[in-house]
């Protein structure tokens, strides 16, 4: 039976697990513990993350019927990633599991500033082809892309389908995708929307954060929607050989996991609610504010009311 979604989000699915210490030392390059030492947590914290179960949580808060479709593993945290996507009205039975390997997780140390540094285990599975319910999406709207695995396959064939059956296609590819250029940039001439930040428009062109032709690079893409978010130092637009920057919003962070993920899934909805290329950066500069204020990437997450005032 096809279903009707506004936006389903196709990538990871995590479990994160978060530690906060005031004994943490961060001095720009390094978050560190003195060696031998026995430290105090000042908050913790378990929950779901990932580019999947970030952004499809962010689309319902704004008032959107979204669905996840990711690939887990075995394991007894699993629940978390359920209970948090069922408790936000995300349709999670796109979601599959290989009982041979292990989830994908986490553990993110937060500084008292908010930055972090984050350990991961993945496991030895990725998303692939089969796991798609394919006839089941032929009504939806949009698909958000973010993260395969470097799974440019995947990602060619869902672009493909998404132009037959005339789906909006919005991309924020990870850096397994963003190391193979030659692969991706000719999938862009298909897509809707690009969410990049400015290290990885410089990966992506094999260029210096820092050089003058960056943004003139990405017009060269063609594709009608383009962000580059560069952390506090705020973001830009690109649409129509125009530009708009914004600075990042006043807040006060407590942890910058699922900064990207808000960001971009915002910046889709404004988009679905027919809001300008302005205002659209707004939303999603106004809600990666809110979620970085929090421990976690889904907790500050804004509803439609609350980002509308």
């Amino acid at each position: 039976m096809n279903q009707n979604f506004d936006v389903i989000s196709i990538g990871s699915a995590t479990i994160d697990i978060f530690v906060k210490s005031k004994d943490f030392v961060f001095d720009k390059q390094f978050l560190s513990l003195r060696s031998s030492s026995k430290n105090e947590i000042s908050e913790g914290l378990i929950c779901s993350g990932g580019g999947a179960t970030n952004s499809s949580v962010a689309f319902s808060r704004l008032g959107l019927k979204s669905a996840c479709i990711s690939l887990i593993g075995n394991s007894y945290l699993n629940n978390y990633i359920y209970d948090d996507l069922q408790k936000n009205q995300v349709f999670e039975k796109f979601i599959c599991i290989d009982k041979s390997d292990v989830t994908d997780y986490s553990v993110i140390l937060v500084a008292p500033d908010g930055s972090r540094s984050i350990l991961t285990n993945r496991g030895q599975t990725r998303l692939q082809e089969k796991h798609l319910k394919w006839n089941q999406f032929k009504k939806n709207k949009w698909f958000y892309i973010s993260s395969l695995e470097g799974n440019l396959d995947l990602i060619e064939k869902i672009i493909g389908f998404a132009h037959e059956y005339n789906i909006k296609i919005a991309l924020n590819p990870g850096k397994r995708e963003l190391s193979k250029p030659k692969k991706l940039i000719p999938l862009f001439k298909m897509v809707d929307y690009l969410s990049l930040n400015q290290e990885e428009v410089a990966l992506l062109f094999d260029l210096s954060q820092f050089d003058d032709n960056l943004l003139d690079q990405v017009h060269n893409l063609k594709i009608p929607y383009v962000t580059i978010t560069n952390g506090r130092e705020g973001a830009y637009v690109l649409f129509d050989k125009k530009q708009y920057y914004s600075p990042a919003a006043q807040s006060k962070p407590v942890d910058e996991t699922g900064a990207g993920d808000s960001f971009g899934a915002t910046f889709v909805s404004a988009l679905i609610y027919n809001k300008s290329p302005k205002d659209a950066l707004y939303w999603a500069i106004t809600n990666s504010a809110s979620v970085v204020s929090y421990l976690g990437s889904k907790k500050g997450l804004l509803t439609l009311k609350q980002i509308n005032k």
